[in-house]
């Protein structure tokens, strides 16, 4: 087997980034030694790749300090990291996360600053430290609607330039959208993207640059 076909079975290519797939040896390997995923962290969401297209055509400077909540195996700010040399810092939940995204950093010959948390424990000073901040699938669950409304208020307040939030459409997204629209000029973008996969998700996007 080729290099290409390699490349092929075990990654998903877009826009100049690898992305695991469930074929890999090396996440067949991690899957076999952990005993499951507990906040959904347990693969590469679609979201991701839309929300990689949207910031290829409004990206951010060069070297831009960015904060992805909720990560997963970090796709998004990986392709940040590589094409725009950007400083990502990961958060997520799930612990069991940070080795799937050590192996897709390795695969990209990049690298996320992770660390294991909840965002309701990012303080002002700390999220004072970037520019951007993004996130994909964060808003499944009603109970999370509130506290991603005050963290996204409280990011502003300490002088994050941009939010994007990435989402199939769930009705606990549809709650936080309504909350941004009416309190933080937040905006909806409709973007759908025919690669990887013919797929159409919904961006809220807060602009303050």
């Amino acid at each position: 087997m080729t290099q290409a076909d390699m490349n092929q079975r075990h990654f998903i290519e877009y826009l100049g980034i690898k992305a695991l797939r469930s074929t890999h040896p090396g996440v067949r390997k991690l899957k076999r030694e952990q005993n499951g995923h507990s906040a959904h962290g347990n693969k590469v969401w679609r979201s991701s790749f839309v929300l990689m297209d949207y910031l290829s055509t409004n990206p951010p400077k060069t070297q831009t300090n960015v904060l992805d909540i909720g990560c997963g195996w970090g796709l998004t700010g990986l392709f940040l990291a590589k094409q725009y040399q950007a400083r990502v810092t990961g958060i997520d939940i799930d612990n069991s996360v940070a080795p799937f995204l050590a192996l897709q950093a390795q695969a990209n010959q990049c690298e996320i600053n992770f660390q294991a948390r909840g965002f309701e424990s990012l303080s002002a000073e700390e999220l004072g430290q970037y520019q951007l901040l993004i996130g994909t699938d964060i808003c499944f669950w009603d109970e999370l609607t509130q506290p991603l409304f005050d963290l996204l208020e409280r990011s502003l307040n300490a002088g994050v330039e941009r939010i994007i939030i990435a989402d199939p459409g769930r009705p606990p997204y549809w709650s936080l959208v309504d909350l941004c629209v009416q309190a933080l000029d937040a905006a909806v973008v409709t973007r759908r993207i025919y690669e990887p996969w013919k797929t159409e998700k919904y961006l809220l996007v807060i602009d303050q640059t």
